[in-house]
């Protein structure tokens, strides 16, 4: 059986490397470059818990998308100071071989033959979800973790297991940790199998009672490991950019019905080609999602044994089919968002639903609940063969799948692309039609194991042939070797980048760099080279600093950059503060849109693949002003060396940084760094407060003479956790 899950998942993951492709888009532009920071900082003997190289500086801890409480990422950082694309993918795919494995481990648990073990298992790995937005590696990673913690909660409550119950409780805190929808409505179905199991026992208030040790022992584990980092999160949100979400916004995110028929039928938008299927910039008023949100091939053999044996059956009522169904019922009703009354109610009166702004988003949930839902099912036919057959349950069975597929047909013929999607809709039916004569035989020959045996093994060739290798989930590896080994012209635009910054560095000064419309494996190129940037990709972000310097989301794209007034160009004030010295553009900077002036600099690249501006009068990252205790406006500076003393930065890493000041009288030490909870200031090692400068910065009070300054992150120090707390409860 495991060998078998095993294989699966080779297969799938053998066509990739083969194709010599990796996951796309947010997986390599965000969430790499985050894994690349992650090991760099460790390698550098530093903590991963402060970003520089991100948008003038990130707080790397607080951050879901980081990594930095992600296990697997962390030890393999630990070894390896340099991932390849290659070895994050592996990465992130084992987590769902483990998801699978452990699923298999619940099916045999539950007596399931092997072939039901391995269809569970093979739907999970790479069914829906798992393939669509495998670029989403937080939802993936979380929804990976689902059986895991399904297994271990049900070994410490079944066995009276206090290990175990640890286990569960720090496997929960994982999934806590995801910090994303799926990890909420995953939370949620954790807690309801732990119900149906008390509650199934014979005698569920003593069963209960019994176990009242196992649960304390699952809940103080869980709130040990997931407390800090989730109060951390909260201390970020509280100060970032992310808006209110409102019922419209969510909605825009829903699921429309016709997509239900992507479930057995993967290619009925073209969704390996062309896709024309609802969502996007064609449908408003579901302009949240896409072809990757919508796409949930779990193939044509687990939707005929649902359909057939489950509902037409009626399997799907029967004990340990009975929560999963339950669970894909209501993880429907959530996806669909706008076209039932039940996610409104939600959103307004469910904790944490209005946080989030994709419904649509529950398709972890109806995929992580189909799997289970099928393999149970399988199993059920091999002990007991063929249920009898209802008229009522089969013609719910025919209007639960005859309807998506109407639906589909229907959208489908709004764009002429009827005769598409109807044949999409004929290969899958002649799957099924195929696998239920197997099953019909089987059944009839006394040859069931057999008969599951082979559907198991279609169900898995349609999984690995369709969702294996396809253009959600691989593109070729060379449109990202910027990330990795750059191809000759990215290499030579990074050869006069870096020149340029080692030469400020050299004489003192620490750069910043600013990177728009070079593509999206540019977007946090600097953080994997080690450039301080003021921009990057990252839909989170420190909230003064977005809205006083605007950077935005996508610098991919050359005419995205805005200029609000307190950042009026790449001249500004603000701009000079912040350092910004190199700029490296799509195209000259006189061509750009929304730039009010074309700043004074010198060009030290004219194309044909990047324009490098170097910008004049930056301002030094370390200053003495007038006043110690005093003001802190830019007018009052004295640069490194005046009549008031001198500032030099001696030292300097991601989560430290070391400064010398000699001043003739108590002076305000302003470091051009983002002020933000948790740094810590000593002179000659005392605790000095820091405060806000010119609202973005940190400044320091230092008295007369020589001194050095230390300034360094620790958010996990209790002042700054106790002043997170205090924030939370409102003070």
């Amino acid at each position: 059986m495991i060998a078998a899950v095993v294989a699966v998942w080779g297969a799938a993951v053998a066509r990739t490397v083969v194709a010599g492709t990796v996951v796309p888009w947010d997986s390599k532009n965000q969430v790499y470059a985050f894994f690349r920071f992650l090991a760099a900082a460790i390698e550098a003997g530093a903590t991963p818990f402060w970003n520089p190289f991100h948008y003038g500086g990130h707080p790397s801890i607080a951050d879901p998308q980081s990594l930095v409480f992600a296990p697997v990422f962390v030890l393999w950082a630990l070894i390896d100071p340099a991932p390849s694309l290659r070895t994050f993918d592996l990465l992130v795919s084992a987590h769902l071989l483990a998801g699978g494995l452990a699923l298999a481990l619940i099916g045999r648990r539950a007596g399931w033959p092997a072939a039901a073990c391995v269809l569970a298992a093979a739907v999970f790995m790479l069914g829906g979800v798992a393939a669509g937005r495998l670029q989403h590696t937080g939802m993936i990673v979380s929804y990976a973790l689902l059986p895991a913690v399904l297994l271990l909660v049900d070994v410490a409550l079944d066995r009276r297991a206090y290990t175990a119950a640890a286990a569960a409780g720090v496997a929960a805190a994982l999934l806590v940790l995801g910090r994303n929808q799926v990890a909420l409505l995953l939370c949620a179905v954790v807690a309801a199998a732990a119900i149906v199991q008390l509650v199934g026992t014979p005698r569920p208030g003593r069963f209960l009672t019994s176990r009242l040790g196992v649960l304390a022992v699952m809940a103080v584990v869980a709130l040990l490991v997931a407390a800090v980092p989730m109060l951390l999160t909260l201390q970020f949100a509280a100060l970032s950019n992310r808006p209110a979400v409102t019922l419209a916004d969510a909605l825009a995110g829903s699921l429309h019905p016709a997509n239900l028929a992507t479930l057995w039928a993967a290619d009925v938008f073209s969704t390996h080609g062309t896709y024309f299927g609802p969502g996007g910039p064609a449908s408003p008023d579901l302009a949240n999602t896409d072809d990757s949100f919508n796409y949930l091939f779990v193939g044509a053999v687990p939707v005929l044994l649902i359909a057939w044996l489950g509902l037409a059956g009626g399997g799907v009522v029967r004990r340990g089919c009975r929560l999963w169904a339950a669970v894909a019922a209501l993880a429907l009703v959530y996806m669909l968002g706008r076209y039932t009354p039940v996610f409104p109610l939600a959103f307004a009166h469910l904790p944490g639903v209005d946080l989030f702004r994709r419904p649509v988003d529950g398709a972890f949930v109806l995929v992580a609940a189909l799997a289970p839902l099928a393999g149970a099912l399988l199993a059920a036919y091999v002990r007991d063969g063929l249920p009898r057959i209802r008229m009522l349950p089969v013609l719910l069975a025919m209007a639960a799948v005859g309807g998506p597929a109407a639906g589909a047909v229907l959208f489908a013929g709004r764009g002429g692309q009827a005769g598409h999607a109807a044949m999409a809709l004929a290969i899958s039916a002649a799957v099924a039609a195929v696998a239920g004569l197997v099953l019909v035989a089987g059944a009839r020959g006394g040859r069931r194991r057999l008969a599951a045996a082979v559907v198991t093994a279609m169900a898995a060739a349609e999984l690995i042939g369709w969702n294996g290798a396809f253009r959600l989930n691989a593109e070729p590896r060379a449109l990202y070797a910027a990330l990795e080994a750059p191809d000759p012209a990215d290499a030579a635009v990074l050869a006069v980048v870096e020149r340029a910054m080692a030469e400020a560095q050299g004489a003192g000064e620490r750069p910043r760099i600013e990177v728009i419309g070079m593509g999206g494996p540019w977007q946090n190129l600097a953080m994997v080279r080690g450039l301080e940037a003021t921009n990057g990709y990252n839909p989170l972000r420190i909230g003064a600093y977005d809205r006083l310097v605007a950077p935005g989301e996508e610098n991919w794209r050359f005419g995205f950059r805005h200029f609000p007034p307190s950042f009026s160009g790449f001249d500004a004030p603000l701009a000079r503060a912040l350092g910004l010295s190199i700029l490296v553009l799509g195209a000259p900077i006189e061509t750009m849109p929304n730039l009010p002036r074309v700043p004074d600099a010198e060009l030290l690249l004219a194309g044909p693949r990047a324009w490098v501006y170097r910008l004049p009068g930056a301002r030094q990252r370390v200053e003495l002003r007038a006043g110690g205790g005093g003001t802190t406006s830019a007018e009052a500076a004295i640069g490194p060396g005046g009549a008031l003393g001198a500032a030099r930065l001696v030292a300097w890493r991601p989560d430290r940084i070391e400064i010398e000041t000699a001043a003739a009288e108590a002076a305000t030490l302003v470091l051009h760094d983002l002020f933000y909870p948790g740094w810590i200031a000593e002179v000659n090692g005392a605790t000095v407060p820091i405060r806000p400068a010119d609202i973005l910065f940190r400044a320091i009070d230092v008295p007369a003479g020589p001194h050095r300054v230390v300034v360094r992150f620790a958010p996990l120090a209790p002042a700054n956790l106790l002043a997170a707390l205090r924030g939370l409860a409102g003070d």
